[in-house]
């Protein structure tokens, strides 16, 4: 099976001068990132992106994520709006449900419209029918890796849903995480039904290598 990171996004949009873009912004556990990225769907050029690691508040304490978030979605479309651009919506991608129901609540609070609140895990499934329709896979497995475990699943990529599931944790140790994420890959191969390529992302951890890693491991065995 294929091993595959998640790179960037290709081609660009424009109508009358202004270019249309989606702001998609990832809500991690240490740090928020956000992407400007060019077409109403988002299939364009990345236009701009950026990481904030929480601020310290007065008693030293990170400040909460869903303030920050709110202020990087006001800033982005105060910047686009600079740059001639126009935002068309914004995806913000989380991990903790407790952040998302603050941001929700912010959101409301502060009448901002057109943001679209997505769990990581079903982005991240998103993202593998994306990759197993241009691929034409008819199931891809998605392996999610955060920095204390890691989600298996597979992807039926007519309608994205997902049909099969495995979790585990995973060690602190780096070398005994990689060896427990190629276990994981091995074990893809006899889910039911098999995927035909193994996409792999994740919040908070460096994919590229562990990809890299991973197809090491693979080649090895």
């Amino acid at each position: 099976m294929r091993i595959v990171g998640r790179r960037g996004v290709c081609a660009s949009a424009y109508l009358g001068g202004v270019v249309h873009v989606v702001l998609g912004v990832s809500m991690a556990p240490t740090t928020v990132h956000t992407v400007l990225v060019g077409g109403e769907n988002a299939d364009g050029v990345i236009v701009d992106q950026d990481n904030f690691e929480p601020h310290l508040t007065a008693t030293r304490q990170p400040s909460p994520r869903p303030n920050q978030v709110i202020s990087a979605i006001l800033g982005a479309r105060e910047d686009a709006a600079a740059d001639g651009d126009q935002v068309m919506s914004t995806g913000v991608t989380w991990v903790d449900p407790a952040d998302a129901a603050t941001l929700r609540e912010g959101l409301a609070v502060g009448k901002i419209e057109n943001v679209v609140l997505v769990s990581a895990l079903s982005a991240a499934a998103a993202l593998a029918r994306a990759f197993g329709s241009a691929a034409h896979y008819a199931h891809t497995a998605l392996l999610y890796v955060e920095p204390n475990s890691a989600t298996l699943a597979v992807v039926y990529t007519p309608d994205g849903s997902v049909v099969g599931l495995r979790q585990r944790s995973l060690p602190e140790d780096d070398d005994a995480a990689v060896a427990g994420l190629v276990e994981m890959v091995k074990g893809a191969a006899e889910m039911e039904p098999r995927p035909e390529g193994v996409f792999v992302v994740g919040s908070g951890v460096d994919i590229p290598l562990n990809q890299a890693a991973l197809e090491t491991r693979r080649r090895c065995r």
